[in-house]
């Protein structure tokens, strides 16, 4: 999206594997519990399968967890391409809200991540309607299973 482009999932599987363990470790140690963590490992194992649709961050490459890999833009990034939330302003909303908070959570600044929030909304009053044109309404499925993430990330 807007140019950005990752290749972080596409190395071997051996250290996809070391990298998953980082993923859990880093938030544990951050204080997440293992209902939350899990759903960024769920994030973590799609883009391991489907290796070249995570585009990292767009614009921004300063709030990175691991070396090339921050997991807010990676559970972003699984949110819009796993339960088509962009098609929705709600939806749409309810992700970038999770984004912005998974930034101040992590201590990347509340600063840097509610202007990130607040530049996702502005966009979103384009976005969302040429998403629906593409992609099509959310369906009741993805949102069920994208609302019960939301509702254990908030």
């Amino acid at each position: 999206m807007l140019g950005s482009k990752s290749t972080y999932f596409q190395q071997p599987k051996e250290i996809l594997f070391n990298s998953r363990d980082k993923v859990f470790r880093l938030l544990d140690l951050k204080g997440y519990s293992f209902n939350e963590i899990a759903v960024y490992l769920k994030a973590f194992d799609y883009f391991c399968e489907n290796t070249i649709a995570f585009d990292g961050a767009t614009i921004v490459k300063d709030l990175m967890d691991l070396p090339d890999l921050d997991m807010d833009a990676m559970l972003h990034d699984f949110h819009y391409l796993n339960y088509n939330v962009g098609v929705n302003f709600i939806t749409k909303w309810q992700a970038d809200w999770i984004y912005a908070k998974g930034n101040e959570r992590k201590g990347k600044g509340q600063y840097s991540a509610f202007s990130r929030f607040i530049g996702l909304t502005i966009i979103g009053i384009g976005f969302v309607p040429y998403a629906y044109l593409k992609r099509g309404k959310i369906t009741a499925t993805q949102r069920s299973q994208f609302l019960e993430e939301y509702r254990i990330l908030m």
